[in-house]
């Protein structure tokens, strides 16, 4: 769960991002090139994410996300790569015009997890409405490689309850 942000707190983000990119450069973004200069500046950085989110940066920071900070557009950059422009969030003061998971349709879901990985569900998973989230999250995996939310055997046997023939993705 992350904490509520009070209104004080969005005037600290641009200092926090400041402070972060200042004595933490290595995480900072990488400066576009001329053809991504004016995108880029709707792009704050995950730093800036973690004025607020701490606990949620922490575990991007362990994660194989943390290489989006390498990708060439801002948009695939960290935190913004999956969430969305937080610029746009702090300038309106509105949290809520992030892009959230929680309550997302298993299409909007598979979307954005495709945009940076080949995800092919297969039909049964598919049918039964599960996503890239049912058993993967970048902010609260139990396993750092693949991201897993639980141990890969106790995942398969909340619906599998025999074991599974051939080589799993997971």
């Amino acid at each position: 769960m992350m904490p509520a942000c009070q209104t004080p707190c969005w005037c600290l983000l641009s200092l926090a991002g400041l402070l972060a990119a200042t004595c933490f450069p290595a995480l900072a973004q990488k400066t576009p090139d001329a053809s991504e200069q004016g995108n880029s500046a709707k792009y704050a950085g995950a730093e800036v994410c973690q004025g607020c989110h701490e606990d949620q940066y922490k575990s991007f920071a362990q994660s194989a996300h943390l290489e989006t900070l390498k990708k060439e557009k801002a948009s695939a950059q960290g935190c913004e790569g999956c969430h969305g422009r937080v610029q746009r969030t702090l300038r309106l003061g509105d949290p809520d015009k992030l892009r959230r998971f929680a309550d997302a349709r298993p299409e909007s879901i598979q979307v954005v997890c495709t945009t940076c990985h080949k995800v092919n569900l297969g039909e049964q998973h598919s049918k039964a409405r599960l996503t890239c989230l049912t058993c993967h999250s970048p902010h609260h995996s139990q396993q750092q490689k693949a991201m897993l939310v639980a141990e890969k055997t106790q995942l398969c046997q909340k619906c599998h309850h025999r074991a599974l023939p051939g080589p799993s993705h997971l």
